[in-house]
């Protein structure tokens, strides 16, 4: 990994997001790098950077609260500006959990089901 994209991923632990609300230690950056690893061996042609931004942005997406979400997406967006890597989806996976929503007679919104 070359120092511009460990750069970017030290940035996005050291950002403005509140720490009482967060894991940003180094076991977090560790488990990003797994998943960075995985994303990279599964697709080998991508780019280093676009692997980061989708490791860093899938991996946290579910740990962060809605009202932090914003901030959350500015500061990727920061990171790797025009950079628009679209989400891996399991889309029998996504019918499944949308079926439990319904099941439990609960909201089926799109941001639940992704998380």
């Amino acid at each position: 990994m070359d120092q511009d994209i460990a750069y970017k991923q030290l940035s996005m632990y050291m950002s403005a997001l509140p720490p009482d609300h967060y894991d940003w230690g180094l076991r977090a950056i560790k488990s990003v790098l797994v998943v960075a690893g995985s994303l990279k061996r599964g697709d080998p042609g991508r780019p280093e950077d676009q692997v980061l931004m989708r490791a860093l942005r899938d991996f946290n997406i579910p740990k962060i609260v809605t009202d932090d979400m914003p901030i959350f997406m500015g500061l990727i967006s920061d990171l790797f500006p025009a950079l628009d890597v679209p989400r891996k989806r399991d889309l029998q996976f996504e019918g499944h959990v949308k079926q439990s929503i319904v099941d439990l007679k609960l909201q089926a919104e799109d941001n639940f089901i992704l998380k």
